[in-house]
């Protein structure tokens, strides 16, 4: 497939004009350069192929003139974070350079532990029982590697994606998401009931300015939650500034017993046992650190930019994918069981912020993701082109009713209570 099979589609079309006409002039966000791009954080959620999504969702958004300072996400939300980050400066238009990349993902080829893994996922995605019974082969590589694909491929083409757009390592990333932003701003609006129309611009410099990735992973032997690259690459490497930014997602996106967890050895102990102790470990430095999905602890991060003593001048769009508990579901399997089991233990500490933060209410859209299933690598290319659209869809939703002055009220009578 190609980017314009994605953008040039003619409902894409239809809801980019949309977009352009009734955002024209609309406020998002107190922060904004030369151009008056606004600029916001953005949160995304993990969800395996539902990913695609997320990308429809941020290409929408910057079809109405908003760019991302800091992204942080898990498992798929981290992949759209880090590419986002890696697609050019913070200012560019980057979600289109990240469509040409999901365009030409092969997805099918991370599915890289042989013929009866394909076949036993696909059995229990189209309900083959014949299909179903390949599980019978994949008990070596659960019992012994704890997933049935390694997921080289996956790690490998992330990598090479990143190496063809020059940030092959952590210290370049870091460089290019530090460009400097011509006339990068706060804008504040004159409180003066007489001076309604009068702003105060703030420059940005470029400490405060300091954007951040936040890639959320999972490591088992200590039972820690792991922020990568920064503050926790420290932990794991000698010099996290010589890292590949690929190995920060493949360790967010190992899905328990679908893919082998990601190992790194090699890990620097002289004097970090403080630095695990602010962590809440307190044994000694292990040997080998285990990283799985971090949805399994935080599925949607979306208090990694939080701050609660401040009124903010950009927010934190967050972005979820599939609309869930719109209705009571029915436990009569013990896949039905697990699952549900596993939904509310990566999820509802994330819920639990939101609402303790009533504000984030505002700024959080779901993208309804229908039937598409999270783990269907073998995605037709049209069931790709669906998820891009109802990325854009729920963009487009979202940029129609969010109201800047009023999430910023909230916000201020929170400060009030507080």
């Amino acid at each position: 497939m190609e980017e314009k099979d994605f953008t040039k589609n003619a409902e894409v079309i239809a809801q980019i004009e949309q977009i352009r006409s009734f955002c024209k002039g609309k406020r998002f966000s107190d922060v904004m350069d030369d151009e008056g791009l606004q600029y916001v954080d953005l949160v995304m959620e993990g969800g395996g192929v539902l990913g695609l999504a997320l990308v429809g969702y941020t290409y929408a958004l910057e079809q109405a003139g908003i760019r991302f300072r800091s992204t942080a996400g898990t498992s798929a939300g981290a992949i759209n974070a880090l590419l986002i980050q890696a697609m050019g400066a913070p200012n560019h238009p980057r979600s289109a350079r990240m469509v040409a990349v999901v365009a030409d993902m092969p997805m099918d080829s991370f599915q890289d532990g042989g013929w009866d893994g394909r076949v036993a996922v696909s059995g229990w995605l189209n309900g083959s029982f014949i299909k179903k019974l390949a599980s019978v082969f994949l008990l070596d590589d659960l019992f012994f590697r704890q997933g049935i694909n390694p997921g080289h491929e996956f790690l490998n083409w992330m990598s090479n994606v990143l190496k063809q757009h020059g940030v092959g390592n952590w210290q370049r990333l870091k460089a290019q998401m530090q460009q400097t932003v011509p006339g990068i701003a706060v804008h504040h609006d004159s409180d003066s009931d007489q001076d309604q129309n009068l702003q105060f611009i703030e420059p940005i410099s470029p400490e405060r300015w300091a954007p951040q990735l936040k890639i959320i992973t999972a490591e088992l032997s200590t039972t820690t939650k792991i922020t990568l690259p920064e503050p926790d690459g420290a932990l794991f490497y000698h010099a996290i500034e010589a890292a590949d930014p690929a190995e920060f997602v493949r360790a967010s996106m190992s899905v328990p017993l679908f893919f082998e967890p990601y190992r790194k050895t090699d890990i620097p102990k002289a004097a970090m046992a403080d630095a695990w102790s602010e962590r809440g470990y307190q044994g000694c430095v292990p040997d080998e650190a285990v990283f799985v999905d971090g949805g399994v602890i935080s599925n949607f991060p979306i208090s990694a930019f939080h701050t609660s003593n401040r009124m903010p001048r950009m927010p934190t769009f967050g972005i979820k994918l599939g609309v869930e508990r719109e209705a009571p579901q029915k436990i009569n399997s013990l896949m039905r069981f697990l699952g549900a089991t596993v939904n509310i233990m990566r999820s509802d500490a994330d819920e639990e912020f939101i609402r303790a933060n009533p504000d984030y209410k505002h700024v959080v859209k779901a993208i309804p993701t229908g039937e598409h299933h999270w783990l269907n690598f073998k995605m037709s290319d049209a069931e790709k082109v669906d998820l891009f659209i109802r990325g854009v869809k729920a963009a487009s939703e979202f940029l129609q009713t969010f109201d800047w002055a009023q999430y910023k009220e909230t916000r201020r009578k929170l400060l009030d209570v507080t």
